[in-house]
């Protein structure tokens, strides 16, 4: 139950925002920022400390030892020449030599100085001593003894008394220079340890450095990439795409405020789509109406009709022709877009159809004297298709192609196909079309500059790709200035053993 709570939690949780990514990216960097300072403090309070000891403890201690020992040395030399000699200017000496003996000691006794116990109980014992020898030698100022015997044992005892602190100093030097060699080593480890830290933190912010912008990056472009596109389903057309938003940053109220614009967009072209097919129906019934009285008084059943008034029915009937024909493109693409067109498919072989399309297109072509080719492979390149649709699609491409030749020139249909798919491509060597309107040709109601002054709604081609879509096929058009145009719709290649086909099975489109 737990695990599934805490599934529920974190399918429920939102995307981090782009304030809260950045945010976190800044405390990573802020976090290995102090942490890298804060180890470079301990580095610095450990450098600081072995230094430290190094300098202010164990060499100077050093120094202090030997010191001491030279000036032990030297006092019972000085002692030995005062007392046999007997000169008073001797005394001086000794008292600034052993005010500096004094002074060795008690900084060797002093605290932190001994390395362990021992080395301390040592000092003390030797310090004792040595103040001892002091008290001794005082006895002597003033008193010159001239029996050698004496003098022999005096000096005996002076000798064993300064051997000893000599042993102690010597002793308190050694311990010196073996904290000192230990420093120097817990030094060396420590910076070997820096050494391999630094490389370690190189490492992880450099890490961290290229990931997390990387992370960034990665989320922002695949919003944007999201919005990319939204924008291009709208721009062909499909208002009723929506970009998912899993957050509620920047990027996320974008492609809110997207989404709503594209939802407005749908609204205003399903109105439009519906006012042109209402219109359109609208305006069919009064012009047929109008047709069929046309052709009732060319007929003659009003009477006869002199050649002027004829003339005149004659062009209106011509007129209202083309509002027909326009009125029924219009209604044909408002069913194409709505859904409403229901598709016959049947299988055919679409070299069947191309041929019995010719004799409908030829007048059409001998009109403007443009001559038709055809040219096909020789094995089947059966389809499944709705006949009448893709003869709509061959008559509005085929239309095209000769509307846009010059007399004697000539248009071409070929027929071929591969594993997948069947090719019908219709090339004409006119005018051609821009490069930068050849993706829009296939829209409503578009008509390049180059095209403008031919009759026609712009409506031809729209309707010939989405019929194209309803049979899932596709249609592509390519062109040069001056050179010609080829457009080619292609069909879902029919299997050679699946041609049983029966007539009137459907598919919406």
């Amino acid at each position: 139950m737990l695990c599934y709570r805490l599934n529920v939690y974190i399918l429920d949780m939102k995307k981090p925002g782009l304030l809260e990514r950045l945010l976190i990216s800044y405390i990573v960097f802020v976090v290995l920022l102090v942490g890298l300072n804060m180890f470079l403090l301990y580095v610095s309070s450990r450098l600081e400390n072995i230094t430290s000891g190094i300098y202010l403890v164990d060499y100077r201690k050093k120094e202090a030892a030997d010191k001491l020992m030279e000036d032990l040395i030297s006092m019972e030399e000085t002692t030995k020449q005062y007392m046999l000699l007997h000169q008073a200017s001797y005394w001086p000496m000794i008292e600034s030599k052993a005010g500096d003996i004094s002074a060795a000691w008690k900084y060797l006794c002093s605290p932190g100085m001994p390395c362990d116990e021992e080395e301390r109980k040592r000092l003390v014992m030797g310090r004792s001593s040595w103040e001892g020898f002091l008290s001794e030698l005082n006895t002597h100022q003033n008193g010159f003894i001239d029996d050698t015997m004496v003098l022999d044992a005096i000096f005996f005892d002076n000798g064993r008394i300064i051997d000893e602190l000599v042993s102690v100093a010597r002793f308190s030097r050694s311990m010196a220079i073996k904290s000192l060699d230990q420093r120097i080593i817990g030094l060396k480890s420590l910076s070997d340890h820096i050494v391999a830290f630094t490389w370690w933190a190189f490492g992880i912010a450099l890490s961290i450095g290229l990931i997390v912008p990387w992370i960034i990056y990665r989320s922002i472009i695949k919003d944007l990439n999201s919005i990319k596109r939204g924008i291009g389903h709208i721009s062909d057309g499909d208002f009723a795409y929506e970009i998912p938003s899993e957050n509620n940053d920047e990027l996320g109220m974008l492609a809110g405020a997207f989404n709503q614009m594209a939802s407005r967009l749908k609204e205003l072209d399903d109105m439009k789509t519906e006012f042109v097919s209402i219109v359109s129906h609208e305006l069919k019934t009064p012009l047929t109406s109008m047709k069929e009285s046309a052709n009732l008084l060319l007929e003659g059943i009003g009477g006869d009709l002199g050649e002027r008034p004829r003339r005149l029915i004659t062009i209106m009937d011509q007129g209202i022709n083309r509002l027909l024909t326009m009125i029924n493109e219009l209604l044909e693409i408002s069913r194409l877009e709505g859904g409403m067109v229901h598709l016959d498919l049947v299988p055919y072989d679409m070299r069947r159809i191309v041929s019995s399309f010719i004799p409908e297109i030829q007048p059409y072509a001998d009109k403007a004297g443009v001559d038709v080719d055809v040219s096909c492979i020789d094995e089947p390149c059966m389809v499944r298709a709705d006949l009448n649709k893709v003869v709509q699609v061959l008559t509005n491409l085929t239309h095209n192609a000769i509307k846009y030749s010059h007399r004697g020139q000539r248009v071409e249909i070929r027929i071929h196909r591969d594993d997948l798919c069947v090719f019908v491509e219709i090339e004409d060597h006119g005018m051609g079309i821009p490069k930068a309107d050849i993706p829009l040709v296939f829209e409503k109601f578009y008509r390049s500059k180059i095209s403008r002054g031919h009759s026609g709604t712009g409506l031809g081609l729209a309707i010939a790709r989405r019929i194209m879509e309803a049979h899932g096929g596709g249609i592509h058009a390519e062109s040069t200035i001056n050179k010609g145009s080829i457009f080619s719709f292609s069909l879902p290649v029919l299997p050679g053993d699946d041609v049983s086909g029966v007539r009137g099975e459907t598919r919406s489109s």
